[in-house]
């Protein structure tokens, strides 16, 4: 029961923060927002596309594309990492829950999405 309702919340907070994600300021006329006014951008796509390998199939570029995600993470995020300590941590956490599984021999393809869910969720609390 306790996994159940782990699971449900996980769910909600994911439906939350896309629902986040995709709902925009309104902006004047001519002013679009761009892909550079959110940071998170990158790490976002490079687990996009773990996730797709990954229910593809593709277990190679799935892995390729979850180092690439975890170096890219790593190197260019030194001043969130130092701005906020925490939000960082969370978010490090999540991405590494997330490519964990990925990595694995059998990963469970539910642990797989969800924690993807939770980490674009995470992600989410970080954009600028």
């Amino acid at each position: 029961m306790k996994a159940w309702i782990r699971n449900a919340a996980l769910v909600t907070l994911s439906v939350f923060g896309t629902m986040l994600s995709s709902a925009q300021e309104p902006k004047p006329a001519g002013q679009a927002r761009s892909a550079a006014d959110d940071n998170m951008t990158p790490y976002r796509k490079l687990a996009a596309d773990t996730l797709q390998a990954f229910k593809a199939h593709d277990m190679s570029t799935a892995k390729k594309k979850a180092r690439e995600l975890e170096v890219a993470w790593d190197t260019r995020e030194k001043a969130l990492k130092k701005k906020s300590p925490d939000l960082w941590g969370q978010i490090d956490k999540a991405m590494d829950d997330f490519i964990k599984p990925v990595q694995a021999k059998s990963p469970d393809p539910a642990a797989v999405q969800t924690a993807y869910d939770t980490f674009i969720a995470k992600l989410q609390m970080a954009v600028n």
